[in-house]
Order: C-alpha cells, then sequence, then structure tokens
C-alpha cells in the first residue's frame, strides 16, 4: 500500500481498519497535488479499473477502459460459497462497505456509481435494463438466486437519492428477502449538521464496528402489506344480517351488508316486484334505509303506486287520503331515490358517487340498482365488454363492503330461445348478458321465473355463505295484485 499520511490519517479518522483496506486492494496515488484513494473493481480475481476519489473534497473518477462497463465493488464476495450463510449487504459507497466487512458482515458488495436521483419510483420495466444498474444485469444471475442469497440489507444512504437506491433495488431484487438500513441518531448533531447519521461509515465513526453490526442486524423488512398472522389481522366489520320476512324462502335468500348480491330473470317475469317486496319487508322490520338506482322507473309514478299499495296492503283505487299520506310518510322516512339530472349520465362513476353519498350521509344500509343494462356503460379504450363488466362488478363489491351496505343488482339475461311451447327456460347467472362475472362475483344470486299466468318459481342459485345467508334452493309464489306481495305456496322448487 502507498498511501500519504494525510491518506491514512483520513482513513483512521473515519475508524476504517487500515489493514483491512489493504487486504481489499485499496491504494493511495497522486495527481496534481492531490492526495487520492484509489478502490479497485475485480471480477473473477482480476482487476478490471479503478476508481480514483479524494476524502477532502468531492473530486471522484473511473480509470475504465473503453468499453468495459461498471460492476459491482467486491463482486467476488457472491462467488465464494463459504460466505452462503451470511446475508448480503449492498452499500451506497465504496468506503461503507468496508465498514460493514470490519463489523461482521464479509458479504458486502458496494454499487459503482452511486445513487439516482428521485424519478417518482418507476415501474419495475422501466428499471430493467437501466444504465444506472447495468452493473446489477452484467452478475450472473444465479449469483443473486434464492439459493444463494436468501437475504439482502440495503444500505443506501439516509437522503432522497438513498431512498429511491432502496425502492430500485428492492425491486429489481425481490422485495420480499430485502431488509433497509435505519440509522442510528448522531452523537454529535451539531457537528454533524444533522440529527441522524446518513451511511454506515458515519456509523462507524460514531459506534464502533459494534454499532455498525447493531444497525444492520435490526434492519427491518421491507413493508409488503396484505400478509398477516391470525393475531395481527383487524377484526372484522360487524355485518348486520336480515331475514327476508319469507317463511320458505328466508331459509335461501337473507340479506347482510356488505355483499353483493344479483337478481335475474326473463322480461317481466316479475324481478323488480319481488326485490321491492322483499327490500320493503326488510324496511318494515327494521326500519333501515335504502336508496333506489332504479332507472326504468319514475318514483313519482311507479316507486309511489307499488309503494302506496305494498304499505296499505290494498288496491290503489281503494285508498284513502290518510292511508297514501302514511305510506308517502314512510317513503320519505325510509327510501332514497338516486336520479340523474337532465345532464347527467347514470356512469359507473355517478353511480358510486351517488351510492356513497346516500351511505354516508342519510345511514343507507341497502341499496338497489335496477336495471343493470339502462346504466351508461362507457369503456375505456381497448376495453372488452367482458373486461369492464368485471371491473364494474368489482368497482361496487369493494364499494359494498368498504361502506358495508347490501347492493342488490338487477340484471338481465341475454336473449333465451323459446321453447317449443312458447315459453322461456329459467335461466341462471350465466345467462346474464356480457359476462360470467356476474355468477362467479356474486355473493348472492336470485332468480326470478313465472311458470304459469300466477305462478313464480323463486330460486337462490348461489350463496356463498350458506350458513348465514342462506342455502341454494326455491320456493313458488304466487303475486296478490291487491296486495302487491308475493305469498308463498310451495317449497322445494
Amino acid at each position: 500500500m502507498t498511501m500519504s499520511s494525510d491518506l491514512l490519517e483520513d482513513l483512521q479518522r473515519r475508524a476504517l481498519d487500515v489493514e483491512l483496506l489493504d487486504r481489499l486492494g485499496f491504494d493511495g496515488a497522486r495527481r496534481d497535488s492531490t492526495d487520492f484513494l484509489t478502490i479497485p473493481f475485480i471480477r473473477n480475481g482480476v482487476e478490471m479499473y479503478r476508481k480514483w476519489r479524494t476524502l477532502r473534497g468531492e473530486r471522484k473518477f473511473f480509470a475504465i477502459p473503453k468499453g468495459l462497463a461498471p460492476i459491482a465493488w467486491n463482486e467476488d464476495c457472491l462467488r465464494d460459497d463459504t460466505l452462503l450463510d451470511y446475508p448480503l449487504v449492498i452499500t451506497e459507497g465504496e468506503l461503507d462497505a468496508p465498514a460493514a466487512i470490519q463489523s461482521g458482515f464479509p458479504r458486502t458488495i458496494s454499487v459503482p456509481n452511486g445513487a439516482p436521483p428521485p424519478n417518482g419510483n418507476k415501474e419495475d420495466e422501466d428499471l430493467i435494463g437501466s444504465p444506472k444498474y447495468a452493473w446489477l444485469d452484467s452478475i450472473e444471475t444465479h449469483l443473486l438466486s434464492r439459493e444463494r442469497v436468501k437475504e439482502i440489507i440495503i444500505a443506501a444512504d439516509g437522503d432522497e437519492n438513498g431512498s429511491q437506491l432502496l425502492h430500485d433495488l428492492s425491486r429489481l431484487l425481490i422485495r420480499a428477502r430485502c431488509r433497509y438500513v435505519v440509522y442510528p441518531l448522531a452523537k454529535d448533531p451539531a457537528a454533524r449538521g444533522r440529527a441522524r447519521l446518513k451511511d454506515l461509515n458515519e456509523v462507524l465513526e460514531d459506534y464502533g464496528a459494534k454499532g455498525v453490526a447493531a444497525t444492520l442486524d435490526k434492519a427491518p423488512y421491507i413493508a409488503i402489506n396484505g400478509i398477516y398472522k391470525m393475531s395481527e389481522l383487524p377484526p372484522p366489520k360487524p355485518r348486520r344480517i336480515y331475514d327476508i320476512q319469507f317463511d320458505a324462502f328466508g331459509e335461501h335468500c337473507r340479506l347482510r351488508t356488505g355483499d353483493f348480491s344479483v337478481w335475474t330473470g326473463v322480461p317481466s317475469h316479475g324481478k323488480t316486484t319481488f326485490v321491492q317486496d322483499v327490500v320493503c319487508r326488510v324496511v318494515e322490520r327494521y326500519g333501515v334505509r335504502v336508496a333506489w338506482a332504479s332507472f326504468e322507473q319514475d318514483p313519482q309514478v311507479d316507486h309511489k303506486r307499488a309503494f302506496r299499495r305494498w304499505y296499505n296492503r290494498t288496491r290503489n283505487v281503494d285508498l284513502t287520503d290518510e292511508q297514501r299520506q302514511a305510506a308517502d310518510d314512510w317513503v320519505d322516512r325510509n327510501h332514497l331515490f338516486l336520479v340523474p339530472d337532465e345532464d347527467d349520465d347514470p356512469t359507473l362513476d355517478w353511480v358510486t358517487d351517488k351510492i356513497e353519498a346516500a351511505v354516508l350521509r342519510h345511514g343507507v344500509e341497502i341499496v338497489v340498482l335496477d336495471p343493470w343494462n339502462e346504466m351508461d356503460h362507457l369503456r375505456k379504450r381497448d376495453e372488452t365488454l367482458t373486461e369492464y363488466t368485471g371491473r364494474a362488478i368489482k368497482t361496487l363489491k369493494k364499494s359494498a363492503k368498504k361502506l358495508n351496505y347490501h347492493l342488490i343488482v338487477v340484471a338481465h339475461p341475454s336473449k333465451l330461445q323459446r321453447k317449443a311451447d312458447g315459453t322461456f327456460p329459467m335461466p341462471d347467472l350465466y345467462d346474464i348478458s356480457d359476462s360470467a362475472h356476474w355468477n362467479n362475483k356474486a355473493d348472492l344470486g336470485i332468480v326470478v321465473h313465472r311458470t304459469t299466468a300466477t305462478d313464480t318459481i323463486i330460486k337462490c342459485l348461489k350463496s356463498r355463505y350458506h350458513d348465514q345467508i342462506g342455502k341454494p334452493g326455491g320456493v313458488k309464489m304466487q303475486f296478490s295484485r291487491d296486495e302487491g306481495r308475493f305469498i308463498e305456496i310451495e317449497r322445494g322448487q
């Protein structure tokens, strides 16, 4: 080793082991009356080039042969099979790396060209092939395999550039095995000009090799959300379960807040009427509030007429003024209507916005979207109808679960072929227009199917939670036009 006294003094001030640096090939050189520390970059035991840097000031340059890409400092430690039990430490500077090595972490490398400036945390595909990380791409793949490197400690500097380096390396090297260094407080913040140390060399200066070892040992794993022990999970939101007030069909269908249910059937077979009957029974029993997004019905005409009849169990032509007013008051207390203005289109965004306002501001616990096909379905560019339907259902399900309301969506089946007798076969959830997502994503699936002029089969085709919201099965019912309610006549359909 050929180092000036000034250079040796600077290294000792940094608490670096000069004998270790000598074994690692560090040396001194003088150019333009300036002392430089020269740092070897070695691959497979062959020195590829040197980096020159001063310890007083920020002068630095590489002596890289033309056509040779930068490599990691101390890359050969990755080839040393005797070090496989040690974690891999990656530092931002070549003086931080020896600080780790002399502290008991011999499997340490340094990036050759520092940290990148903050760049908005580019995606993985933007990082791969980046010139800043060419040194990483040049390392044989197997040397960084999970079999050889089970754990990586990234000791980036404690600044914005270091944060960017941490982000990039963790993305490129599999976040699940990456830990990051949290630097301790400085012993003399005034002298440092900051409260916390910024790299391993500073930790070595303030706390010695034991301090560096402790800092690396305590490095936490990068947080990855979505993996929890049972004891770490938050308690589930309390969900209300509403009995629908049918003796037989109540075994097959209950409305639970947070769930997404799909109701289908051939057009004009009574889907909307049955949904109204079920929801009104729940409102009557529990006093909950309901929001109706009924794009085929006029609230002041269709809903008013239906609810007056249902509430009084009497034909509208037979109602007294007092009965009409009592029904209207009940509707005002418990029912809201989501109605687009003239300039509004009932898009997915419009619907979710209004639903969430109804839930948060008005305490709504049941939402009815009837029918699905009357919404204004705006697809993204190059998005198929199936893809849009899946995205829309996912959005609505997420909203229902987050805000803990039950969402009923009435959806028409695709055009069905009549049977020889002129009737339609009973549809299932896979027959709903546009996507199999209706069956796959529903918590509860109901079909309403009229078999004769008087008889209707109501069937639960899907129930995700049999013990809580009912088990599949059906019941034959008849609709009372006088009362506006369905009456069970035969179970087990």
